[in-house]
């Protein structure tokens, strides 16, 4: 506890007074920049938030390629909407992501975050439907590190988790919410049959469900893509699970903090999140480190366990136009005990190009190299 409160305290010195994000080059409209932005504007990327359309769209199409999922094509839909006057400090958001790859990976994610009139309330709601490759090496951090545990599988998942937030205090709020998670593991292919074999065993079908309260300090000027303010998130969870009949428990906790710099182009962004469970936890909602949200560079569920504990930071730098590029490193582990979590560290470094299509809404194009591999990845809205 008194880490945390070190923590905290360390963070309320570093955040900074509201400066604008000064770019690397100021940008000067000229006849390329305006024709360019006349094309972008056909798929709706006028790159200001105008209100008075309702909902404010912009379809950005997608090529992609992944290890597990090689050559995929989608569509990142970004709707804003919402008043931004009595109170309300940003408009609300609806990014939607269809996809289709090369080796039959296909599937539907939904992200809203949605801000009622005075911010007095929010509600976010995240859906995801798909039939994608997953890997899975096991349990712990020596599992994750034999490159011959790997299995290659077909997951087939879907998601649905909404919450409630009622703001309390100053940048305060209490929330609800729910979750409920089926996932079934198929199609194994095993490079080591014997051992491969008995660890497939773990990946066993299961539908889990439950309710979770958070309590939330939310300074930010935006929750897509901060420029100022403090997050500090911590939400416990209790679930049950189909796979033992039983009861479990996830507790989560994240801090993270932006510092626009005055007399320097960017900003430095930087986080720390843990997540830990507690009883008899199905294989797909055990703690994992990696994909486009966590420890880039590492594949998503390679290293999974009861605890998980990263760290990252980022310098954001906005260079020409709507152009901008991200540099970040970052560390992390899985253990079965909190207490080791110090024994086996992971890494990430990268970097990665912005592509703003509206005020505060970038695309991004991520490479990460980890200890063991090097992925790439493409998404819209920042990290974290």
């Amino acid at each position: 506890m008194n880490n945390l409160l070190r923590s905290v305290a360390l963070t309320c010195c570093l955040t900074s007074p509201a400066f604008a994000v000064q770019p690397l080059f100021e940008t000067t409209p000229s006849k390329t920049t305006e024709k360019l932005d006349d094309i972008l504007a056909i798929f709706g990327a006028e790159e200001e938030y105008d209100p008075s359309k309702g909902i404010d769209s912009s379809y950005i199409p997608a090529l992609f390629y992944t290890p597990e999922q090689g050559f995929g094509v989608g569509v990142l839909y970004v709707g804003l909407y919402g008043d931004t006057h009595q109170g309300t400090t940003q408009p609300s958001s609806m990014v939607i992501n269809p996809y289709i790859s090369t080796n039959g990976s296909k599937g539907i994610t939904l992200e809203n975050r949605h801000f009622f009139a005075g911010d007095q309330n929010r509600f976010y709601l995240d859906f995801e439907l798909f039939d994608d490759a997953g890997v899975y090496y096991g349990v712990g951090h020596e599992a994750g590190s034999v490159d011959q545990n790997r299995i290659n599988y077909s997951e087939q998942v879907a998601l649905l988790e909404p919450t409630l937030l009622t703001k309390v205090g100053n940048d305060f709020y209490l929330g609800l919410g729910a979750n409920i998670t089926y996932a079934k593991a198929s199609d194994f292919e095993l490079e080591d049959s014997l051992g491969s074999l008995e660890r497939a065993s773990d990946l066993q079908k299961n539908t889990s469900y439950g309710a979770k309260v958070s309590a939330v300090f939310d300074s930010r000027d935006n929750v897509l893509n901060a420029s100022e303010g403090v997050l500090f998130d911590v939400t416990a969870g209790y679930y049950h699970s189909s796979l033992t009949k039983d009861w479990f428990g996830k507790y989560d906790f994240e801090l993270a903090n932006y510092i626009t710099l005055n007399t320097l182009p960017g900003l430095i962004a930087w986080q720390i999140q843990g997540d830990f469970t507690s009883g008899d936890v199905p294989w797909n909602r055990l703690p994992d480190i990696g994909g486009a949200n966590g420890l880039r560079g590492h594949v998503e569920g390679r290293y999974r366990d009861n605890h998980m504990a990263m760290g990252q930071v980022e310098y954001r730098l906005p260079i020409f136009w709507r152009l901008g590029a991200v540099f970040w490193g970052g560390v992390g582990s899985v253990a079965p005990e909190i207490n080791q979590l110090n024994d086996e560290l992971l890494t990430s470094v990268g970097t990665g190009l912005r592509f703003k299509i509206k005020d505060k809404v970038n695309v991004r194009a991520d490479i990460g190299i980890g200890n063991d591999e090097t992925a790439f990845y493409f998404h819209v809205n920042e990290v974290f």
